[in-house]
């Protein structure tokens, strides 16, 4: 099996490390400090657009291979990876397309565009709460990263579960905040499925990942238990449209992929938009012309009562954004995939069926060839310089296709409505003493993003 691998294997005559042919544990060992979207960068620099890293793995940033990948009309599959949670399978986790499609019906009418506008109202009171907060601190240095998981975090509970963890209120982490960055770090390893799945049964050797599964589900049941009381009140909470599918079932909380979903929807509305506000700000901060600009914009769009429609389409703020999203992505070494039977070209060269390969975002965010000046933040790029986005599909920080992430609307409203309170109200800067190297060096892939710690200080205009 070594010999064939080392050196009969077809994926042989794609470039990487010699290690990888032999199996899946090189790259386990190469990413150890959890860093694989910036030692995926380095491999692609060394080694061009298609790299192996794995004895039937690759890692492609063709931006060619977006479309054909994810397309509606795309042959390619979801990879093992995704049968790691098995016999929980969520709408994520699932690698049926026919399942899938139906179970996204299940939860399209939770992101519809009348919920979403319900949304924004009901976490109207956290970001006030946020705004006010900030205020308070009068110009001290903020823990940026923090106060950005506890408005996610607060915002979360409340429009998946209808639930109110206080945590803006008080100023401090719910526990489960530190037990979901716990759990999420045994995915930062490309670990095997069959070695992942072994470790998740062992007692302590993943209790984290078992923590954050049991609290999701205790999540859930909690919501179910309450369903009645919520319903009283006019709840339009998330998971108040997705257990209309289970109208009639005694126990849906019971049910493998609602307990998986529950996690899904948990871990999607929180880390990866507090991610997002963290680099956002950190940007504005070392470049105030990029908040002047902002807020020229925006103060003809916020006098007086405002919501995210009118602000939809301001082209610097959602530019502010998309570079954000660019050059710090929520899923930066991307999502596996494995090729149909009859495998696929890239990049001018053939890559064999039943291959698995990955996209990685932030290799593609940062590349020349796909975004001119790729390390300077340019939200001009987004509407005015179009040439400086030589190919469209290769942004996808939300995937694409029938697998895109359907929490984009909410999120993109969050980050939207956050960022144009915060600018219009406050000057930002680093802190004395802060450089963002915390931030940039500390950064780890635990499949998404966590950022690492930076301060920021906060002055009214």
């Amino acid at each position: 099996m070594l010999t064939w691998r080392a050196f009969l294997n077809p994926l042989n005559k794609f470039p990487g490390p010699f290690p990888a042919r032999l199996g899946n544990l090189w790259f386990s060992t190469h990413v150890s400090k959890s860093d694989a979207y910036y030692k995926l960068q380095a491999l692609h620099q060394k080694h061009g657009k298609i790299v192996r890293i794995g004895s039937n793995d690759l890692s492609i940033i063709d931006p060619t291979i977006m479309e054909a990948a994810n397309g509606r009309n795309s042959e390619v599959m979801k990879g093992w990876w995704y049968d790691n949670d098995y016999p929980l399978s969520s709408m994520h986790t699932t690698r049926s397309k026919i399942l899938h499609e139906k179970r996204r019906r299940v939860w399209a009418p939770a992101f519809s565009e009348k919920a979403v506008r319900d949304y924004e109202t009901r976490i109207g009171g956290y970001t006030d709460l946020l705004v006010n907060k900030v205020a308070a601190r009068k110009g001290q240095p903020i823990d940026t990263r923090l106060w950005f998981n506890l408005y996610s975090f607060d915002a979360m509970a409340l429009l998946a579960f209808g639930k109110d963890y206080r945590m803006l209120e008080k100023g401090e982490k719910h526990w489960a905040l530190d037990l979901l960055d716990e759990g999420m770090q045994p995915l930062a390893f490309f670990l095997p499925g069959w070695m992942f799945r072994l470790l998740t049964k062992i007692p302590g050797a993943a209790a984290g990942f078992q923590k954050v599964v049991k609290f999701c589900v205790d999540e859930l049941s909690w919501r179910v238990q309450n369903a009645g009381e919520a319903d009283k009140k006019g709840s339009s909470d998330m998971m108040s449209w997705i257990l209309k599918a289970y109208q009639g079932v005694d126990r849906p909380d019971k049910d493998p992929m609602l307990r998986a979903d529950a996690r899904l929807i948990i871990v999607a509305g929180s880390d990866t938009t507090a991610a997002t506000f963290t680099y956002l700000f950190y940007h504005l901060a070392k470049n105030p012309e990029f908040v002047e600009k902002l807020r020229e914009e925006l103060r003809p769009l916020v006098s007086g009562t405002w919501s995210d429609k009118d602000i939809n389409q301001a082209q610097y703020l959602n530019g502010c954004i998309n570079e954000a999203l660019r050059m710090h992505p929520p899923v930066p070494s991307g999502v596996q995939r494995q090729m149909p039977p009859q495998g696929m070209e890239v990049d001018r060269r053939h890559v064999p069926g039943g291959t698995i390969f990955y996209m990685p975002q932030y290799v593609m965010g940062r590349d020349a060839g796909i975004y001119p000046d790729p390390d300077s933040f340019v939200p001009e790029r987004w509407y005015s310089k179009p040439e400086m986005i030589k190919h469209k599909d290769a942004f996808a920080p939300f995937s694409m296709g029938p697998f895109g992430c359907i929490g984009k609307s909410p999120a993109l409203m969050e980050l939207r409505t956050v960022t144009a309170r915060l600018v219009t109200r406050f000057d930002m800067s680093l802190a004395p003493g802060e450089d963002g190297t915390r931030l940039l060096h500390e950064t780890r892939d635990h499949f998404t993003v966590d950022p690492g710690h930076i301060d920021l200080v906060f002055k009214e205009v």
